[in-house]
């Protein structure tokens, strides 16, 4: 994104979307846009953290950061001056407003008080009186259009508890994701020999319009983008490869003599398309279209062109849509010929989308897979989102007994686990090295069962991440691993496997007694929790002894 793109001009069309779906204002529709695109928050999380309503004592919203022990009062300011600065005056007085809640006896008085109702739901719902008294520091966020200029960056100097969000800011943070990817441009079927049925859904002029009728596979495997995927882009997973169903595929294509009979026993494909046109004779043109379901049946017929005939047939349905959302559900609700998981429905949600990109635009080295079947460039590390799921719910949420539930990780915990500003490429990546230095340790474990069980190393990193994040030399980089260079990132590494040696041989000796159930207690919470803060202590004790590897006293070279 460019700066000039926040120009109110073009901001103003980005943030009406958002007001179209939710009915806000404008100044808190381009708050959810910023939490939603800057902080990476799900739309449900960004929607709860928004308070812009009249005596609101300033703020606009509340985002809690639990993984820095942060609390974020957030106010917003759309400028229609293309050169508006932001000066000192409006930072100021979002600090004067975060001072209201600088103790918990302050929120409580702001509770009982005639502050506007939502605002005190949000300060209930994310208990925020408990969150100061424990100690989250208060950080107050300046969300704007407006460019900085010396008063602004003056007053930000000497004020270290307020981040500043201009123009220049949210530019070199937004990762614009692309909707047009998977669409391809204009096809044309051959109807010569049928009539499409033809459908209006709907009553309204704007509600789609579909054609059902037979197609031919011949036809149909000379569409763009199969080759390469692309052409299923927007399906929520791509072709799965040697599965019972692609076999039955390709074994009924092996038997030309049935070939007229395949559209009985076939669910068919359903292909989405901006526009639909019917109006010649015999021919149906389609443009901007995308195959939502039906990308196993295709890349088989494309894979097996030389066994097709023209007797071969499947039903097609041509879904001429404009609404992103109700195509988003038609996607959804396809999808059944291979049983669909959750993290399918994920594969196209914006935060997977984004740390996709995010990955690609990066060197090139790892690639981010989001959807089953996806092709990594040749070389690339595949780092799988399900899988990195997994790793930050144990790492970050710190719940590594709920890292075998992996439905957990794309419905209950989604914006727990992805949902947070400091997910980014580069911590992915940070997160997926940290796997890699537990799986060179994980060989060193005496119960070979145990060392062997997914749980394990879930937990082993959890261990890892309380140790890191407990020592002040090792917690910065825990918090923002983009400050290391490749060089002191291996150094960094070098260190964590040194200090799991030491964890390693205290889990050996809890581990050792018959009776010691690895598989119930990894996955409770409660013994779970018991077991890591035994090893936890032991680890402490031969610190302090000076028997184990610690970060204490470390900065990198």
């Amino acid at each position: 994104m460019e700066s000039s793109d926040l120009n109110y001009e073009l901001l103003s069309k980005r943030v009406a979307r958002v007001r179209e779906r939710t009915g806000l204002g404008e100044s808190a529709a381009f708050l959810v846009w910023f939490l939603e695109n800057i902080y990476r928050l799900e739309e449900t999380d960004a929607r709860d953290a928004v308070c812009d309503h009249s005596n609101d004592k300033g703020i606009d919203g509340i985002y809690v950061d639990h993984n820095n022990e942060e609390i974020h009062f957030l106010q917003a300011k759309i400028r229609q001056s293309d050169n508006g600065k932001i000066g000192d005056v409006g930072p100021k007085n979002l600090m004067g407003s975060v001072a209201q809640f600088d103790a918990p006896d302050k929120v409580k008085t702001i509770l009982s008080g005639n502050a506007d109702d939502e605002l005190k739901r949000l300060i209930t719902r994310i208990q925020l009186a408990e969150m100061v008294a424990i100690g989250y520091s208060l950080v107050g966020v300046y969300v704007t259009n407006e460019s900085h200029n010396t008063d602004s960056e003056g007053y930000a100097t000497v004020t270290p508890d307020i981040v500043i969000f201009d123009r220049e800011e949210i530019a070199a943070r937004m990762v614009e994701v692309s909707t047009t990817d998977g669409k391809k441009g204009t096809f044309t079927f051959d109807t010569s020999y049928v009539d499409p049925l033809k459908m209006k859904i709907g009553t309204n002029e704007d509600d789609p319009t579909m054609f059902v009728f037979p197609a031919r596979a011949l036809q149909l495997v000379h569409m763009d983008g199969i080759a390469d995927g692309s052409l299923f882009r927007e399906n929520v997973r791509y072709g799965l490869g040697n599965t019972s169903v692609n076999k039955a595929i390709r074994g009924a294509l092996a038997a030309k003599a049935s070939h007229a009979s395949f559209i009985l026993g076939h669910n068919g494909l359903i292909i989405l398309c901006s526009s639909a046109d019917s109006s010649k004779s015999g021919r149906l043109t389609i443009k901007d279209y995308s195959v939502v379901n039906g990308a196993q049946s295709l890349t088989s017929f494309y894979n097996d062109k030389s066994k097709l005939s023209d007797d071969l047939r499947v039903l097609v349905r041509v879904v001429e849509v404009q609404d992103e959302a109700l195509a988003r559900r038609i996607t959804e609700n396809s999808n059944n010929q291979n049983a669909i998981k959750p993290r399918d429905l994920r594969s196209n949600h914006a935060i997977q989308l984004r740390l996709q990109k995010e990955m690609n635009d990066a060197d090139g080295s790892y690639f981010f897979e989001i959807k089953r079947g996806e092709k990594a460039p040749t070389g690339a590390t595949v780092i799988t989102n399900d899988e990195i799921g997994r790793a930050l719910l144990a790492f970050d949420v710190r719940e590594p007994w709920s890292a075998h539930q992996i439905y957990k990780v794309f419905d209950e915990k989604y914006a727990e686990i992805f949902g947070r500003p400091e997910v980014t490429a580069q911590r992915a990546i940070f997160v997926h090295r940290l796997q890699g230095v537990v799986g060179t340790s994980l060989p060193k474990l005496k119960n070979r069962p145990m060392a062997s069980y997914t749980l394990t190393r879930y937990f082993m990193l959890y261990l890892l991440s309380e140790i890191l994040r407990d020592n002040d030399a090792s917690r910065p980089y825990v918090a923002n691993p983009a400050s290391l260079s490749a060089p002191q990132l291996e150094e960094f590494l070098e260190k964590c496997e040194e200090i799991l040696k030491t964890v390693v041989v205290d889990l050996n000796v809890e581990s050792k007694p018959v009776d010691f159930d690895y598989k119930s207690i990894l996955k409770s919470p409660k013994q779970g929790g018991e077991l890591a803060q035994s090893i936890l202590a032991s680890y402490e004790k031969d610190v302090e002894r000076e028997k184990a590897e610690t970060f204490t006293g470390w900065a990198p070279s």
